[in-house]
């Protein structure tokens, strides 16, 4: 199965309605979670994935909600293919897809059993790597490198409140520093979902 191939598995059309709705469906799922166990939960104090895990009220709030994040997020990445102008560019498609399947992990795999961190890290390492060389592919296409840019300044300035709330926090297990990681990854599944919609 080539490229064209790929894309054609997704139309353009709901590739980008799956890239709007896909951060919507995780922040709802984490912000109901949130609600019902807001008796003990600390955004300073505790992971997000304490939210999914057997001590929450209605884990599966949680859990279910980044199973189809990660299902809706993978359709959306199988869309944007044909947004991309390199190798480069597909490797970090690819990269981003596999963190989907791994955030759809996180979901299946809830705090407390033994796959959890791992796919939980690999989530998050997939999903920025597939950013950073999706953003390459942009800069390379020299006719719209503002794309590229976007990408860049999202990761930069989430990493940049991250390192400043941990400076108050002391801890990156915090629910706050994993909340501002997944920023980057709304901002790009928004706008590139509103690309396919609309360009």
């Amino acid at each position: 199965m080539d490229l064209m191939d790929i894309e054609d598995l997704v139309p353009e059309e709901f590739g980008g309605v799956c890239g709007i709705i896909a951060p919507i469906i995780a922040y709802l799922s984490i912000g109901i979670a949130v609600l019902v166990n807001r008796s003990w939960f600390s955004w300073s104090d505790n992971p997000l994935s304490h939210l999914g895990g057997s001590d929450a009220t209605y884990g599966n709030i949680f859990n279910v909600g980044l199973v189809l994040a990660g299902i809706v997020g993978f359709l959306f990445a199988m869309a944007i293919f044909r947004l991309i102008e390199t190798r480069v560019g597909i490797g970090g498609v690819s990269s981003f897809m596999a963190g989907m399947i791994f955030l759809l992990l996180v979901g299946i795999f809830p705090r407390g059993s033994g796959p959890h961190q791992y796919v939980a890290i690999a989530f998050f390492a997939l999903s920025f790597l597939g950013m950073i060389l999706i953003a390459i592919d942009q800069l390379l296409d020299w006719s719209e490198p503002i794309w590229g840019v976007f990408i860049i300044s999202a990761l930069i300035f989430a990493g940049c409140v991250a390192m400043l709330v941990y400076s108050i926090v002391d801890s990156f297990e915090v629910a706050t520093i994993q909340f501002i990681g997944t920023i980057p990854m709304m901002h790009f599944t928004l706008v590139w979902g509103a690309r396919l919609l609309f360009e």
